[in-house]
């Protein structure tokens, strides 16, 4: 009998491990990832490793596509499906399609590109760092401002996050002109995007999962890690959660571990089908499935915004934030190139330094039908209940996207040039989705947790992830999610502490 088994190393299965071993150095903590480990320091981020290392890291993550490389796993694409290099690019390596071949009913958009990872510390080694605070109506009402603003803090701390404050030269000037574009009454005011990197010497390096963790295998004797291990279902007896049915990948043995709780932190789509797996299947399971409308384009900035007039200031690497408001469902990027952190895959320096990136998120109309479903009958790669995506868009989705095009065109247009018009993303590629086993307030048939993800009516067991987020966003949730794990983690550990004591 363990304290607690965590199924899912990604951020919010690490938060869990660390609150929980931070709290309770004695406690014995079982975290299971059903892909491999990924050479190199536990948990690195793959922006800080060497060229050839990242590509050995990105083909151990892509779960059946594993060593594949990705123009020969897109070979056999679906009909009806654009074949571009275009819509090829919205699979990134390292990751992995939920469905190649989606089969859309009438009406549907369905999310194409829907992607996952499976690898040791999941998609935490691969994010683009991107820790935007919720804003307005992105926010969770039943958390009061006090609460929901410590647990942000702590996670911004446990992610290192850096929030510029200022800027001169060339990201200072573009912060004014989004600010003369875009700010006005009852708007959030247009800032820097935080990111959860920090400087090491000249270095910049990005927070990977292993930030989270920490040194939790030294100060918490009882912590294991263990890879290629598929988390089959949940044990349930007499009402609660009691442990997990296990199977070694490598092996193919399957067997049971006995927990006092357990934890369900698999990602955004895998989180409700483990549950599913498990004959846990409350109402709200899989739907209000929702991930935010995406544009991205690039720019050739204009002589106002040329990098070579302004003083190279290295430290002011970053992006300009455009934030989500409510009489703007939409958060906007705006990113120059030069000397840029990410290792972008084209051009040389000198096309680069020219080159700025706008990034819109919108929020989505939250609807029930919008849902991932799981099959009874058919099974995945890994065994596990297959699962098929329905999605479709409503008429207040369809201004939503007008109105983030005519964003995207104003902000192209105050700093230089398009290269070609804003396009809808293809529906899964912003890898950000939410709402599958959504928190509420109180158990009325449209959650699946409550406010400390507490799986209602199942004693002892616990979710995290993307997926627990019940409000409509626009900014990358990965911040929010710490948040929640942390706060949901913290009582947890002071129950285990009740048990104790």
């Amino acid at each position: 009998m363990i304290d607690v088994l965590i199924i899912g190393s990604g951020p919010a299965g690490s938060t869990y491990a660390r609150t929980i071993g931070d709290a309770l150095p004695t406690a014995s903590i079982l975290m299971v990832e059903v892909g491999p480990r990924v050479p190199g320091e536990r948990g690195y981020h793959t922006m800080n490793m060497t060229d050839a290392a990242r590509t050995e890291a990105q083909l151990l993550t892509q779960g059946p596509d594993a060593g594949i490389e990705r123009a020969a796993a897109l070979a056999d694409i679906a009909p009806g499906i654009d074949p571009s290099l275009e819509f090829r690019q919205t699979i990134l390596p390292g990751l992995f399609f939920v469905d190649p071949r989606p089969k859309l009913q009438a009406g549907e958009v369905g999310l194409p590109a829907a992607s996952m990872v499976s690898g040791v510390g999941g998609m935490g080694i691969h994010w683009a760092t991107s820790t935007p605070r919720p804003h307005q109506s992105e926010r969770i009402p039943f958390i009061s401002a006090d609460d929901l603003d410590a647990a942000l803090t702590h996670a911004e701390q446990l992610l290192k996050v850096t929030k510029l404050q200022d800027a001169t030269g060339l990201l200072g000037a573009m912060r004014k002109a989004m600010a003369d574009e875009f700010d006005g009454p009852g708007l959030t005011p247009v800032g820097y995007l935080p990111t959860a990197t920090h400087w090491e010497g000249d270095r910049v390096l990005f927070s990977g999962t292993g930030v989270i963790l920490g040194e939790l295998e030294r100060t918490v004797p009882g912590f294991e890690l263990r890879s290629e291990t598929l988390a089959r279902r949940v044990l349930v007896e007499n009402g609660a959660a009691v442990g997990a049915e296990l199977q070694d990948r490598r092996t193919g043995e399957t067997y049971e571990v006995r927990a006092t709780r357990v934890v369900v932190c698999a990602d955004g789509l895998r989180t409700p089908q483990v549950l599913f797996a498990s004959g846990i299947r409350p109402k709200a399971l899989g739907h209000y499935l929702n991930e935010h409308f995406q544009m991205a384009s690039f720019v050739q900035l204009s002589d106002e915004f040329d990098p070579a007039a302004y003083p190279a200031d290295e430290q002011s690497l970053g992006s300009v934030l455009i934030p989500f408001s409510d009489a703007r469902p939409m958060q906007g990027g705006v990113t120059p190139l030069a000397n840029s952190a990410y290792k972008l895959p084209f051009g040389d320096d000198v096309t680069r330094s020219r080159l700025g990136i706008l990034a819109w998120y919108a929020a989505k109309d939250l609807q029930y039908s919008d849902a991932v479903e799981f099959s009874d009958t058919e099974t995945d790669f890994y065994g596990m209940p297959k699962m098929a995506i329905r999605y479709g868009r409503t008429e207040r989705d369809l201004a939503t996207i007008e109105e983030l095009r005519q964003n995207s065109l104003r902000s192209a247009a105050r700093i230089g040039t398009l290269h070609e018009e804003p396009a809808l993303a293809a529906g899964g590629s912003s890898l950000h989705y939410q709402g599958a086993v959504r928190m509420g307030e109180t158990d009325d048939g449209a959650s699946v947790c409550d406010p400390y993800l507490r799986v209602w009516g199942v004693d002892h067991l616990y979710v995290g992830g993307n997926g627990v987020i019940p409000t409509a966003t626009a900014a990358n949730p990965t911040l929010t999610t710490v948040a929640l794990a942390w706060r949901a983690a913290t009582e947890l550990a002071r129950g285990l502490e009740r048990i104790g004591s």
